[in-house]
């Protein structure tokens, strides 16, 4: 067994072209059998058939490189050399081929397989995404239509009065809109809100400056104090001291 990863590799590839090679070279025996064997039978339209049928695989072959192309060509010309012996133009002129069949569809490999259900989960996903949109859409229409109109500003209605045709002399006034008795309760409405919630900031203020005033004086007091009690025994001393010198005098 060879010890080099690429000769282990060109032996299992020879493997399976050799495999592949036999295959091949028997179909290519069974089918100049048949020929030969409808000769002997003297059957001329079975003989054309299978000679023409073992050309396409002698193709075949040489284009997969099993076999010469001098061996492929030498080998239809004698085929159809041993066919000509008993076909005559009318074999040639009833011989109808048989339709080609349709190639088979294969597994594929493994990429081919995830590519496909790549693009099938993408489609899937597309298609949710759509739905959610045209949910989303109606969700949009229907809040827009719940929501009221807006009402005109307020130079809309006062224009409209104006606007309108004046009374006649003996036919009543109309009477005044509603809108305007409405507006007049909030307008009263907003200043007795404002007015309690001023009074009690103006009468919290004056009541914190005192205790601020009050903490501030006691220190200045007791500093006031202090320096007085330390006066008094420095006095105390200026008066002893005329004393003792007249003490010393009189010694």
């Amino acid at each position: 067994m060879a010890n080099i990863k690429s000769q282990k590799k060109r032996i299992k590839t020879n493997e399976k072209a050799h495999v592949r090679n036999v295959a091949i070279k028997t179909e290519l025996k069974t089918a100049t059998r048949k020929v030969k064997d409808a000769v002997d039978a003297k059957k001329a339209a079975d003989a054309y058939k299978f000679a023409l049928e073992v050309c396409t695989l002698l193709d075949r072959a040489c284009a997969k490189g099993v076999i010469h192309k001098n061996q492929a060509a030498n080998r239809k010309s004698g085929i159809m050399a041993l066919a000509n012996s008993i076909v005559t133009d009318k074999e040639r002129k009833e011989y109808k081929p048989e339709p080609k069949r349709a190639p088979e569809k294969k597994g594929g490999t493994k990429k081919a397989k995830a590519k496909e259900e790549r693009k099938a989960a993408m489609k899937k996903e597309s298609e949710e995404k759509a739905k959610r949109r045209e949910a989303t859409l109606k969700l949009e229409k229907a809040a827009a239509k719940r929501k009221p109109k807006e009402e005109p500003p307020a130079e809309d209605a006062a224009e409209a009065p104006a606007d309108a045709p004046a009374p006649a002399e003996g036919e009543a006034a109309p009477a005044p809109e509603a809108a305007p008795a409405e507006e007049a309760p909030k307008a009263e409405e907003a200043p007795k809100e404002e007015a309690p919630k001023e009074e009690p900031k103006a009468e919290e203020k004056p009541a914190e400056e005192p205790k601020e005033e009050k903490k501030e004086e006691a220190p200045k007091e007791e500093a006031k104090e202090e320096p007085k009690e330390e006066e008094k025994p420095a006095e105390e001393k200026k008066e002893d001291a005329p004393k003792e010198e007249e003490k010393k005098e009189d010694k």
